[in-house]
């Protein structure tokens, strides 16, 4: 049984797995300098997403090096703006990018946050106004984007515990990644049933059009074969 659902991953972090990942995905988020990455990543990441045929998206954060981009930055729009139209430019020097999925405490904030969401999406369109926005469905990344006429790309999480509201448990809260076989069973209940169990055991709907694993997590490489496996299994 073939897989027909896009998985993705967010690469170029430094991950040992990384080259393992790549075969297995149909998307990657690459890091573009903001929360780390340089130009030996970069081309590398376009290297090999031309090898297996994997669409190319850009991963920008916070300009937060020091925190991994994990840490909410008090930036101005224009400061945010000037910060992800270089970072999204970096990336555009090795290949076309396709993509935009914010990284880090920025997609936390623009989750919620219009005016975060609106500085992401200006910027992407002033860098080429054909990218899509990769967000979850429900969040104000999205809802800027389709204001703007950017093309979204839902994302659901298969490794990552979710909150009722739909946004991700922080991973400062223990729980928050999915083991191994929590992983598999989720990303199977989101191909079936385009839904989750959150962490107060309620069910939420999620609507997707890619399914998204952490390459930067322990286990990330056993964690997304077990993926695919759960996928491809008939049942």
């Amino acid at each position: 049984m073939t897989l027909d659902l896009d998985l993705s991953a967010d690469l170029g972090e430094g991950s040992p797995d990384e080259d393992g990942i790549w075969p297995l995905i149909t998307s990657a988020n690459v890091a573009c300098g903001g929360h780390v990455g340089d130009e030996t990543s970069m081309r590398e990441a376009a290297a090999f997403a031309a090898r297996y045929g994997v669409a190319f998206g850009a991963h920008p954060s916070y300009p937060d090096r020091e925190h991994f981009g994990r840490r909410s930055l008090d930036l101005d729009a224009d400061a945010l703006r000037a910060s992800l139209i270089a970072q999204i430019s970096a990336l555009r020097a090795f290949a076309r990018v396709e993509h935009v999925k914010p990284h880090g405490a920025l997609y936390n904030d623009a989750h919620k946050d219009r005016t975060r969401a609106d500085t992401i999406v200006d910027a992407m369109c002033a860098v080429d106004p054909t990218i899509a926005i990769v967000a979850p469905d429900r969040s104000q990344m999205a809802a800027a984007a389709q204001a703007a006429g950017t093309r979204v790309i839902r994302e659901a999480f298969a490794d990552r515990r979710y909150e009722p509201d739909g946004s991700l448990v922080p991973r400062s809260i223990t729980g928050s990644t999915l083991t191994i076989e929590e992983a598999a069973a989720q990303a199977v209940m989101l191909a079936n049933e385009r839904a989750v169990i959150a962490r107060d055991g309620t069910r939420i709907p999620i609507a997707f059009d890619t399914i998204c694993i952490h390459a930067d997590m322990p286990q990330a490489l056993e964690r997304l074969r077990a993926i695919r496996t759960a996928l491809t299994t008939p049942r």
